[in-house]
């Protein structure tokens, strides 16, 4: 699912902190906060052009007309109980992918 990488938070933990933010089907913004690899297929860097398009890997729960429940994948949750995000996204804005999960 795309999204705005906003900027660079941290170098520490590796490979670094970023804050990424979307707007759902909804309109309503969402901010994530995670390691950079989380997001996009690694291409944020503390030199990146800052605010840039990256990309969340999420699972499509529930399709409704041209709606998309989907949720964060495993390794990019939230709160004690690490629950996964979950957003309603227009269809069309999802693209396929192969990539697997970092493993950091």
């Amino acid at each position: 699912m795309p999204a705005i990488a906003v900027c660079w938070l941290a170098d520490d933990p590796q490979p670094g902190i970023v804050l990424v933010e979307l707007v759902d089907a909804h309109g309503r913004p969402h901010q994530l906060v995670g390691k950079s690899a989380y997001f996009g297929v690694g291409e944020l860097l503390p030199t990146s052009p800052y605010p840039c398009p990256t990309s969340i890997q999420c699972l499509v729960e529930d399709i409704n007309d041209d709606l998309a429940t989907v949720k964060t994948a495993d390794w990019l949750t939230g709160g004690p109980d690490h629950v996964p995000f979950v957003f309603d996204v227009y269809l069309d804005i999802l693209v396929p992918t192969d990539h697997l999960p970092p493993i950091i």
